[in-house]
């Protein structure tokens, strides 16, 4: 039969563990009450960081450790153009805000209100650089259209003007768009594609101006003085 062997007390070992446990205490005591050093929001193109910020409810950059993502994510996600938020802590008590917006694609005169990226009318503030659209255009006929025109470059998109659904006997797809250098451009919601180009085609034309044919033949008629 074994002899059980009393282990002796040691206070050294038990004063360093009470030591330890008090510096995890204060330590964590510590942390929790520092308050978020910095907030960088970043991709924001219509909102300022002032409203993202506001509209989270950090402000006044509250303690760090004790932030919720989630419920800061869910009050931005109520604002119309934002359509997805990542949130990020990092070194030195930094909190990251990567916002992605929808994307503003133009103006409808007759209605005063702007079509977004996600196909749904809004009543926008100090929207620049869009182009208007000028006329009706079927319902099904825009959807396509919104589909396809919502992945042209925002700086393509800045150089359009207006926008004027020009559909044919045998293309209900056709448009015309006004471009800010003068010139006009037909090309079909299949084609729209071929627009994030524009740059590169206009620049061989040697400042001419005229009509740019995207919608067949890709061809480019040059106005008469």
């Amino acid at each position: 039969m074994k002899k059980r062997v009393k282990r002796k007390f040691n206070p050294l070992k038990f004063l360093s563990f009470i030591a330890f446990i008090i510096i995890c205490y204060f330590l964590t005591m510590y942390l929790l009450d520092i308050k978020t050093k910095n907030i960088v929001v970043l991709n924001n193109n219509y909102y300022s960081d002032e409203k993202i910020i506001e509209t989270s409810g950090i402000e006044n950059y509250p303690k760090f450790l004790s932030l919720n993502t989630n419920k800061i994510k869910k009050k931005l996600l109520k604002l119309d153009l934002i359509e997805n938020v990542t949130i990020k802590k990092k070194w030195n008590f930094v909190l990251e805000l990567t916002i992605k917006e929808k994307k503003i694609l133009y103006l409808i005169r007759s209605e005063n209100k702007y079509r977004l990226s996600d196909n749904k009318l809004y009543d926008l503030d100090d929207v620049f650089s869009v182009p208007t659209l000028i006329n009706y255009i079927p319902e099904s006929n825009e959807k396509k259209f919104v589909n396809a025109f919502k992945n042209i470059d925002n700086n393509i998109i800045s150089m359009i003007s207006e926008i004027e659904y020009s559909k044919t006997s045998y293309d209900s797809d056709r448009f015309l768009l006004y471009m800010n250098d003068g010139n006009m451009v037909y090309v079909t919601t299949t084609k729209l594609k071929s627009l994030n180009k524009y740059v590169d085609i206009v620049s061989k034309l040697e400042n001419k101006k005229g009509i740019l044919y995207l919608d067949s033949g890709n061809y480019f008629e040059i106005k008469e003085k």
